[in-house]
């Protein structure tokens, strides 16, 4: 959620969290403070935050980033460079009712809190972990719900009610709060639009193991790192831990760096992203660098000679293949292209969980008319377009079983698209490719519901895909093997590659012991029909 929009929520509803000042209090909420930050209480909160901060690395501030992170030691790719419980954090609206509260963790079987009616958790242990906060959550919702207002105030907004809680209970010189908001009593209503703001730049989105949004997180010790959109580390943000993983080999001496926002996107809506929500403009390598060509804005050669063209502007219409200089002629095709594509994504992105047949519609006629444009996969609008495509068609895969096979070949062609876009603009082991990987490999292992016969030559059954039978089950067995490597690197190599690597290599063993006996019983039919024919 951006600033604009927590502001606007704000200013529309009744405050979530109701500041404990006392009643004798001289203080008033409309006049400032004139001593917000004392100097010495900041000095004390910073050295206790920088207790959890490991002794190879070194907090550090730069003229250009400010504040952020060092390596003291080198580190390998794979390797956790920081893992610490996050200060506070909060479950989505729209999975309240399918997670624990507490732990995050899925269940069918939850238990409800039976006074706001609100919130679950797994069982009594994680309600009472989490009483202590959520008593104060518990009565904000209730009050809520009594003025007949049926909506629950977004992750974010909750999130920033248990760090207001949890500074009522520690104190205002509390290191964790403190650090975060450190806004006195009396200035609470005039700061509160700072307060948020603050807020947003220092929260990291928790994720299952698959990477699908959660809840906000806040950790203090993590949002020291700075961004980058070529970024050497990541934080793939999961319960109990928020962890920091070294994508390559970061040298000693050298800053510690993770991206704020998607790096698939390209430049000028990465830049727009971060001015939104952080108030700064990104002057990494990838946003400075004048190569003649970025993936994520790129169109193929119109000669077909395996170079790309950078995607024409409505400034710049000029275009040239970067490999043999051949001139973009259908330039009005492609600009029209990207601004139906940029439309329909909008569209698709709104409709995909309200109308999702509406939204695969929208998506499987628009895929087709950005690829005979000439995008790229790694092209935007057309990579986020495919992801979205991919997803829509493995939700109706249970539901539809008499288009399982073309659904599922489908997906699979989608989840191919895919991994090649990310592929062309992600660094080798990001988790997010570690885990389009692995969706590649786990489409190409589901049983097939109606294995199309061969029905031409062997060069086009070589060249169909995707491919049917044994060829189909190696392939899968190759990709899930490409992709345990690279979530071993995403999500820690100490973690196996965290909850879907071990599932992978679970997966990995069962398709070697299916691939030997496909062979055995191969083997025992051709040796049936030798014997058959002697």
């Amino acid at each position: 959620m951006s600033f604009a929009k927590l502001k606007a929520t704000r200013e529309a509803k009744q405050s979530y969290v109701t500041p404990n000042i006392p009643e004798n209090s001289q203080e008033s909420s409309a006049v400032p403070s004139q001593a917000v930050h004392q100097p010495a209480e900041e000095t004390a909160v910073t050295e206790k935050i920088y207790k959890a901060i490991p002794d190879y690395l070194e907090s550090r501030t730069s003229q250009t980033s400010g504040r952020g992170l060092w390596m003291k030691q080198s580190c390998s790719p794979g390797q956790i460079i920081l893992a610490v419980k996050p200060h506070a954090a909060a479950l989505s609206n729209d999975r309240m009712d399918s997670h624990c509260s507490q732990c995050f963790g899925a269940g069918n079987s939850l238990k409800r809190c039976t006074k706001c009616q609100a919130v679950y958790y797994c069982d009594s242990m994680c309600q009472n972990i989490d009483w202590p906060l959520h008593k104060h959550e518990c009565a904000a919702l209730q009050r809520i719900a009594a003025s007949g207002d049926p909506s629950i105030p977004s992750d974010a907004i909750r999130c920033l009610g248990r760090i207001m809680w949890k500074r009522q209970k520690q104190g205002p010189t509390s290191a964790w709060v403190g650090s975060i908001i450190n806004i006195q009593p009396s200035a609470y209503e005039l700061h509160t639009h700072l307060a948020i703001s603050l807020f947003v730049t220092n929260t990291f989105t928790i994720t299952d193991p698959s990477l699908t949004p959660l809840g906000a997180s806040v950790s203090p010790p993590v949002a020291l790192i700075n961004h980058s959109c070529d970024p050497n580390a990541v934080v793939p943000a999961q319960e109990p831990l928020m962890q920091v993983i070294a994508l390559r080999e970061i040298r000693a001496d050298e800053e510690i760096l993770t991206a704020y926002v998607d790096t698939t996107l390209p430049k000028a809506m990465r830049q727009a992203a971060l001015r939104e929500t952080y108030l700064f403009s990104c002057g990494c390598q990838l946003c400075t660098s004048v190569a003649d060509i970025d993936p994520r804005e790129s169109v193929w050669c119109p000669k077909a000679c395996g170079g790309m063209c950078p995607a024409p502007t409505e400034e710049d219409s000029l275009s040239r293949c970067t490999k043999c200089k051949a001139v973009l002629q259908k330039t009005d095709e492609v600009l029209d292209a990207l601004r139906i594509g940029q439309q329909a994504l909008d569209k698709v992105t709104a409709l995909q969980f309200s109308d999702p047949a509406k939204a695969r519609q929208l998506t499987t006629n628009l895929v087709p008319i950005l690829t005979s444009a000439g995008l790229t996969p790694a092209s935007h609008p057309l990579l986020a377009l495919t992801r979205l495509h991919q997803a829509l068609l493995i939700a109706e895969l249970p539901g539809a079983p008499a288009q399982a096979q073309v659904l599922l070949d489908e997906a699979i062609v989608a989840a191919t698209k895919t991994l090649a876009g990310l592929g062309a603009v992600l660094r080798a082991g990001h988790p997010v490719r570690g885990i389009a990987r692995t969706e590649l490999g786990k489409l190409l292992a589901v049983d097939e519901p109606a294995p199309a016969p061969n029905s031409g030559s062997a060069a086009e059954e070589a060249l169909r895909y995707p491919p049917s039978g044994a060829k189909r089950l190696r392939l899968a067995l190759e990709t899930l093997v490409q992709a345990r490597a690279e979530l071993g690197v995403g999500f820690g190599a100490p973690n196996e590659g965290g909850a879907v690597g071990r599932e992978v290599r679970e997966d990995i063993v069962r398709l070697e012991r299916e691939l030997g006996v496909w062979k055995k019983g191969l083997g025992e039919a051709l040796r049936d029909a030798r014997e058959a024919g002697a």
